[in-house]
C-alpha cells in the first residue's frame, strides 16, 4: 500500500510539474505572440528629407588699413646709429598721430641692431659700421587718410614700409549676412527639389555649417617709401558660408 502511494505521489509530482512548465511555456509563448505583431503594428515608414547645401557670398569694401613702416639708420658706431634712429622713429610717430591715428593705433613691432661688414677679398669680412631699424604697426581707421598719412611719415624720417594690409572691422556682421545668403540658397534648391518630385517641403530637420572664409587680408609687398604707390585702393574683398540642410518632406 505505501509502496503505490509513493508511486501515484511521484506520477502526481511529475503531473504538477509538467502543468507549471505548461503554464510557463504557454505564458511566455503567448507573450512571444502578442509582442510580435506589436512591433509591425507600431513601425513607421522611412521618413521621406531632401539634404542640400548653401552657399553665401557677401562683398565688402576693407574699411582700415594696417600699415607696417620704420626708419633705417646706419652709422659708424652702434649708439650712434641707435640715437639717430631714435630721434628719426620719433618725428615719424609724431607725424603719424597729427594725422589723425590714435596713439592706440601704433605699436611697435620690432627694433633691431646689427652689424654691418664689408668683403675684403680674401680677408675676413671688415666691420664698417652698424644698422639700426625701427618697425611699427599703425593702423589707419580712416582710408581716405592714408595718402596724406604716409607722405608725412616719409617727410618726418620713414624711409620703409613694410606692407599694407587692408581689412574689415565689422566682419562677424559679415558672415552672418553671408549664412543669411547660404540659408535662402539652400531654401531655394530644397524647394525647386520637391516641386519637381511632386511634393511639399515640410520642416528643417538639421543646419549643419559647413564652413566660413572671412575676409581675407590684401598685402601689399614691401617696398622703398619713395616707391610707394600713393594712394593705394583697397578693392573688394569676399566673405562666404557654407551650410548643408536636411528638410522634411510632406
Amino acid at each position: 500500500m505505501n509502496q503505490v502511494l509513493k508511486i501515484a505521489g511521484g506520477v502526481g509530482l511529475v503531473v504538477v510539474v509538467l502543468g507549471l512548465v505548461a503554464a510557463v511555456g504557454g505564458g511566455w509563448l503567448a507573450e512571444r505572440a502578442s509582442a510580435q505583431p506589436a512591433a509591425q503594428q507600431d513601425g513607421q515608414p522611412p521618413q521621406r528629407t531632401v539634404t542640400v547645401s548653401g552657399q553665401g557670398r557677401v562683398g565688402v569694401r576693407p574699411d582700415l588699413a594696417i600699415v607696417r613702416l620704420g626708419v633705417q639708420t646706419e652709422s659708424a658706431t652702434a649708439a650712434e646709429a641707435m640715437d639717430e634712429n631714435n630721434v628719426r622713429m620719433q618725428a615719424v610717430i609724431s607725424a603719424t598721430l597729427e594725422a589723425g591715428v590714435e596713439e592706440d593705433d601704433i605699436q611697435t613691432q620690432s627694433i633691431q641692431l646689427y652689424p654691418v661688414y664689408r668683403a675684403a677679398g680674401d680677408n675676413p669680412p671688415e666691420l664698417t659700421g652698424y644698422q639700426a631699424a625701427n618697425v611699427v604697426e599703425v593702423t589707419v581707421r580712416e582710408l581716405a587718410n592714408l595718402g596724406a598719412l604716409l607722405d608725412a611719415a616719409v617727410a618726418a624720417g620713414g624711409n620703409t614700409i613694410e606692407s599694407i594690409r587692408f581689412e574689415v572691422s565689422n566682419p562677424d556682421e559679415m558672415l552672418a549676412e553671408a549664412r543669411e545668403a547660404a540659408m535662402s540658397d539652400a531654401r531655394q534648391k530644397a524647394e525647386q527639389l520637391t516641386s519637381l518630385a511632386g511634393a511639399d517641403l515640410g520642416q528643417v530637420m538639421t543646419i549643419t555649417e559647413i564652413g566660413s572664409t572671412p575676409p581675407t587680408p590684401v598685402f601689399l609687398e614691401r617696398a622703398d617709401a619713395a616707391g610707394a604707390a600713393v594712394p593705394v585702393q583697397p578693392g573688394t574683398q569676399f566673405i562666404e558660408a557654407s551650410v548643408q540642410v536636411v528638410w522634411e518632406i510632406q
